[in-house]
């Protein structure tokens, strides 16, 4: 490849100062492209063909002659990390559960409760005895209605002590994560771009000063009149090198490693504190919500569990209470049809059960605090444990970064060449 026909013939002292310019700019057009290619478009825009597939070229976005974002791409391999964080390290279930007061969430849901009792008392006696009910003077049925709400509270605080003792049977955090996930395809997508949008901006920042050195040097190099492919290969090698070090010095620190650069602490950790607090945002407010949690609690996998402990509390203080009367009841109601209304009475209070707990989700949600907790766990990680958490997101695309060093050191040696 010849140069002399395109070379500029500069002055000397001018190849400096236009190489850092040009080394600055191709530096932060590279990296900033590259990063916003890590995760946009969101959806494969272009043509899919079967043998990109074929070939594993799916693997890097590449469906065919178009692209996606690596991350939405890989948004399934993505929600894992994301669901093997928040519900192992940060946010263990039992521990999570155990936060809520039970009397405290007792004494916010007894009064509607009461108020379930009296709708479910009136409506099973309609349903099953309508006669006998209705033929009952108005202060025999407020009698019974005021025995029932009585016994509410109790009943209340025994399930919430019932469900703190065996939290994963009856709530499924992983399942509520993923079906969140599911429901926001890119909702991970958004997560990990909060998590990491703190070192992406410091990768930039590094690449531009690294391009910035790495132009004066080519240039420097070029006044040499070496063959260009040495100029070529000396840029391609100083980019990548620069892309390479500006990864390592992301993730160093001071207790890794065999080097040692006195107290020289990586950005990733002496951001700790700003990169936990964009993970938790984004976790709490859009996937660990107080509203998740009752929804997942009362319509997962798992509920059915929790409509059996209901099930089980009511009928048996409906007994308890009943004991007296017990065999009055039975030679008047039938066998059968006291088990028929204490299961009705049951599920009326287990479909309202949500509703309830919808009600007192800002209780729920100060209890909880389930961003606070996130934030305190993830800053206080101790570094190592901390980079585990977290580098997962990044590691599988840090192959790239040594490529783009070397595509944006190769054209700056172009350019150095052509200043010459």
């Amino acid at each position: 490849m010849d140069f002399s026909t395109i070379h500029l013939g500069l002055p000397w002292w001018a190849v400096f100062p236009l190489g850092a310019l040009a080394g600055l700019v191709l530096a932060w057009f590279f990296q900033a492209a590259a990063l916003w290619l890590m995760f946009n478009p969101q959806e494969f825009k272009g043509i899919r063909l079967p043998v990109f597939r074929k070939l594993g070229l799916h693997q890097l976005g590449l469906e065919g002659i178009g692209w996606q974002g690596l991350v939405p791409h890989q948004k399934g391999i993505m929600a894992e990390i994301a669901v093997r964080l928040m519900t192992h390290k940060l946010l263990p279930l039992d521990e999570m559960i155990k936060r809520i007061p039970a009397q405290g969430l007792s004494d916010r849901i007894t009064p509607p409760m009461q108020e379930t009792a009296d709708l479910a008392c009136r409506e099973v006696m309609r349903k099953h005895k309508p006669t006998l009910w209705e033929s009952l003077p108005s202060f025999m049925q407020n009698s019974i209605i005021f025995r029932i709400r009585a016994i509410v509270p109790e009943v209340s605080k025994q399930i919430i002590l019932d469900l703190q003792k065996k939290p994963a049977y009856y709530l499924s955090l992983k399942t509520l994560v993923l079906d969140v996930i599911t429901s926001k395809p890119f909702l991970v997508v958004d997560l990990i771009k909060s998590a990491g949008k703190d070192p992406m901006a410091y990768l930039v920042r590094f690449a531009m000063v690294a391009g910035l050195l790495v132009g004066v040097l080519l240039g420097a190099i070029s006044l040499f009149n070496l063959p260009w492919y040495w100029v070529l290969t000396l840029g391609l090698l100083l980019g990548g090198l620069a892309n390479k070090l500006a990864l390592e010095s992301l993730f160093f620190h001071p207790d890794h490693g065999t080097i040692r650069l006195g107290k020289f602490t990586g950005f990733f950790f002496r951001d700790q504190q700003h990169i936990s607090e964009l993970f938790a945002q984004t976790a709490a407010r859009e996937i660990l919500t107080t509203e998740n949690i009752v929804l997942a609690l009362c319509r997962g996998p798992n509920a059915k569990n929790l409509h059996a402990l209901i099930d089980y509390h009511v009928q048996k203080v409906m007994d308890l209470e009943s004991s007296g009367i017990k065999p009055l009841l039975v030679a008047v109601l039938g066998a059968e049809q006291w088990v028929a209304i204490k299961r009705d009475a049951a599920q009326i209070f287990a479909g309202k059960l949500e509703q309830h707990l919808m009600a007192a989700r800002v209780y729920l949600n100060d209890a909880l605090r389930i961003e606070e907790v996130i934030l305190e766990r993830l800053s206080h990680l101790p570094a190592l444990e901390f980079e585990k958490s977290l580098r997962p997101v990044f590691s599988r695309y840090e192959w790239m970064m040594p490529l783009i060093g070397g595509v944006w050191g190769a054209l700056l040696a172009v350019v150095a060449l052509v200043l010459v």
